[in-house]
């Protein structure tokens, strides 16, 4: 084999290899991409979900509790959270901590109401849950912005305006 042709050979050679290595690269970024996207997706869905049984709290006679199966809200926002977000770690602990809050909240009315009618309809129940409701808006406003600008593009709303309490 002549030189020349060796040489060539050679250089095409290492072109093919550093095309595969891109397009391995490239094909794995975007993979990682659509699966975060994905994530964002579920998170995003969940929020809602869980937003509007936050607002149905409001409008039930009695609180039925919460629910803590594998496919509750809250269980897919962690699970998102941590398979694709970590960054988001500090905004899932606030949410926690606000459905901790909510949830002695409506316990302490479901309480309240069934020892003692009187007393619960003279404890303001309504503006204190509007207020629980409005740092809750906040916070999964916060987690859904962020969400959406980890994965760059617009996609589902994580809250529709007809989830809010009327």
């Amino acid at each position: 084999m002549p030189p020349g042709l060796l040489y060539h050979a050679s250089w095409i050679a290492v072109a093919l290899a550093v095309i595969a290595i891109a397009s391995a690269w490239l094909a794995r970024r975007r993979l990682l991409r659509d699966t975060r996207r994905e994530h964002a997706e579920d998170a995003l869905e969940a929020l809602a979900t869980y937003s509007e049984w936050v607002a149905a709290q409001r409008r039930q006679a009695m609180f039925q509790g919460d629910r803590t199966d594998g496919s509750a809200p809250l269980v897919r926002v962690r699970g998102a959270q941590q398979a694709a977000f970590p960054e988001l770690a500090p905004a899932l602990v606030r949410l926690l901590e606000m459905h901790a809050r909510l949830l002695d909240f409506l316990w302490r009315q479901q309480l309240l109401r069934t020892r003692d009618p009187e007393a619960w309809l003279e404890s303001d129940h309504d503006g204190r849950f509007m207020a629980l409701w409005s740092e809750h808006r906040d916070i999964v406003h916060g987690m859904a912005e962020r969400l959406r600008s980890q994965v760059g593009e617009p996609l589902v709303d994580a809250e529709p305006e007809s989830v809010y309490p009327a």
